[in-house]
């Protein structure tokens, strides 16, 4: 299977060239504003987890759906960062750090539990991950420390959580795979005050080439080292391969602008995206894959957003809040 994914992805890789100048003009005229990289970076990550469900559910493994994007996504980054004359040397472990803590980890993780959760408890446990930056962040960053507001934010997500995972369970879903997308979430919470911390130093075109490529070529040996690479029982749809490649160029835009997000924001302001997977998970979980929205779904998810307002609220810098008086 690898060899018919690797001739597409050199048709593909050449398409993909072209659309890199498109793709700088796209990224460039978000820098305006933190909310744009947020808004965009949101509405990738909700639709990339649809697809990524439809593509399990549809018999190919998680691991072939984390390699390819990440390893052509990485690629289309080298070259742009070779075009617009922004690698450098000395990002390179800063970039590689991310790749495995930032990429890899999560969204392998997040894969699997596509494959073995619905898409509505799974997006809605991946949006945890701004109650764990929100700890870690304190302890990093003096103007976001933990405050009331995040305390009933933990609060509330721990109960979401809870109510959650006794759904599952009653409908025959594993507490152990729950367990897992939650430490992939925790994982994914405290990589956000990495990355905060990261492109504070480094430029987000320098990290991303090396972040990609490494979540790529690490999850690309996970997969021939466990050989767990699978295709549907008859065979790839015309239109599997191509979109796993269309996905690696949405993975490069979505983790660049999560990237120059980081650089202009704070941790609180770029968690606003964990607004967007829940909409897209239990919306679209319930019209494209027939997932139930049953009471504790909906009850956790009610919870889990309140706790992501809390936090949200709760992770405004103090200088944004004063009032400047009038003159």
């Amino acid at each position: 299977m690898q060899v018919s994914v690797f001739g597409k992805g050199i048709e593909s890789l050449q398409q993909g060239v072209e659309f890199i100048p498109m793709a700088h003009r796209l990224i460039s005229d978000l820098k305006v504003s933190v909310w744009g990289f947020v808004a965009f970076t949101g509405i990738s990550f909700g639709a990339g987890g649809l697809l990524v469900k439809k593509l399990t559910n549809d018999g190919i493994d998680a691991f072939t759906v984390t390699w390819v994007p990440f390893l052509f996504g990485g690629l289309i980054a080298l070259v742009h960062g070779m075009f617009t004359k922004e690698l450098r040397w000395s990002s390179v472990p800063a970039g590689i750090l991310l790749g495995f803590f930032s990429s890899l980890g999560p969204s392998l993780i997040f894969n699997v539990g596509f494959d073995r959760l619905p898409a509505g408890i799974n997006t809605l446990l991946i949006s945890l991950g701004p109650i764990f930056t929100a700890i870690v962040a304190h302890f990093v960053f003096a103007d976001e420390r933990f405050n009331l507001l995040k305390a009933f934010g933990l609060v509330a997500a721990y109960g979401g959580v809870t109510i959650l995972a006794a759904g599952s369970i009653d409908d025959g879903g594993n507490v152990w795979d729950i367990l897992l997308v939650l430490l992939g979430s925790c994982i994914a919470g405290a990589a956000g005050v990495l990355t905060r911390f990261l492109t504070l130093r480094h430029k987000p075109m320098a990290l991303i080439a090396p972040n990609l490529l490494v979540a790529g070529v690490a999850s690309f040996v996970l997969t021939i080292g466990f050989d767990v690479a699978s295709k549907p029982d008859d065979g790839f749809a015309s239109w599997h391969i191509p979109m796993l490649f269309l996905f690696g160029l949405i993975t490069y835009l979505s983790f660049l602008s999560i990237l120059k997000a980081n650089e202009i924001g704070t941790t609180g302001q770029v968690s606003v995206i964990g607004y967007f997977l829940p909409l897209f998970g239990v919306v679209g979980g319930a019209m494209f894959f027939d997932e139930e929205l049953n009471a504790s779904v909906l009850l956790g998810g009610v919870l889990i957003l309140f706790a992501m307002t809390a936090i949200a609220r709760g992770s405004i810098p103090f200088r944004n809040k004063r009032k400047i008086p009038d003159a």
